[in-house]
């Protein structure tokens, strides 16, 4: 029980400082920095093999389900690998896209 004690006291000791620090700190001026957010340039044609490979993963499952599943909604399991196929074909075009730009861009 006195373990218990000595835990909430510190606890509530812990929470009382930061709640003083944090009033300190919000008074304090603060220097706000500009930083833009740009999306990572593309490594190479490394940053390709995976995305390229879970859509080519993708529309061969999208193809075993149509014509080697028996089950009643391999149609309906079929174009949810269509379409995850596509959403993984348009992040590795995108790549390709960025890549020659920026290819573009250095010459």
């Amino acid at each position: 029980m006195k373990n218990a004690q000595s835990r909430a006291t510190r606890l509530s000791q812990n929470t009382g400082a930061r709640t003083g620090s944090a009033h300190i700190a919000a008074s304090a001026p603060s220097v706000v920095t500009n930083r833009r957010r740009a999306s990572p340039g593309v490594a190479g044609p490394q940053s390709l093999i995976l995305p390229s490979m879970v859509a080519l993963g993708s529309w061969g499952m999208a193809f075993s389900f149509v014509y080697f599943y028996n089950d009643p909604n391999r149609l309906l399991f079929a174009g949810m690998a269509a379409l995850m196929a596509l959403l993984w074909s348009y992040s590795v075009f995108v790549r390709i896209r960025k890549m020659r730009a920026m290819r573009q861009k250095s010459m």
